[in-house]
């Protein structure tokens, strides 16, 4: 199961979407959601796609990034402890080293902010063997099987296949509901 979010920050939302995938990239079921721009509802926005899409079979989740919807958070630890099924966090560019600085200067509650970012931890480097570089956050899975684990199921690049449907997804409900919205 993967879940990836798409924004633009003149909406004031950002969706979600969640996406079951066999490993061959057979997609079995969609789920969407909503988040706040720059909010803090990313975690609960996530566990309402996973009480939807999880299944007996689901054996990872995968995450396109923790911190997302302009700097609103999923709680990778949160998931795994409430659903019992390992949680990667995986992002695809070298991490941005002055978010703690971003958020100092734009948010009130950055000292919450902050620390919830911290809690999610620094992600380690993994090396595919296709020669791309993804850095993983993971729970309850080693980082190293996190990252066979999105090997596996990338067909094009880097991207495991259902977190790219999934962003796919995202993006499109969110162009929708931005048109619709004017």
């Amino acid at each position: 199961m993967a879940i990836a979010e798409s924004f633009k920050v003149e909406d004031g939302f950002s969706v979600l979407a969640g996406v079951v995938a066999r490993r061959d990239g057979t997609v079995e079921a969609v789920a969407v959601d909503t988040a706040t721009v720059g909010g803090t509802d990313a975690t609960e926005a996530a566990v309402r796609i996973a009480e939807r899409l999880l299944k007996p079979d689901v054996s990872i989740i995968m995450l396109d990034g923790c911190v997302v919807s302009f700097y609103n958070w999923i709680d990778g630890e949160a998931l795994w402890r409430r659903f019992g099924v390992p949680v990667a966090c995986y992002v695809f560019e070298d991490p941005e080293g002055r978010v703690e600085e971003a958020v100092k200067k734009l948010f009130k509650d950055w000292e919450l902010r902050i620390e919830a970012i911290r809690r999610l931890g620094w992600p380690t480097p993994y090396y595919t063997k296709s020669g791309y570089k993804i850095y993983i956050r993971s729970w309850g899975i080693d980082p190293a099987d996190a990252g066979r684990a999105a090997e596996l199921c990338a067909k094009f690049g880097k991207w495991p296949e259902p977190i790219r449907v999934a962003q796919l997804v995202a993006s499109g409900v969110r162009e929708y509901l931005s048109r619709r919205s004017r």
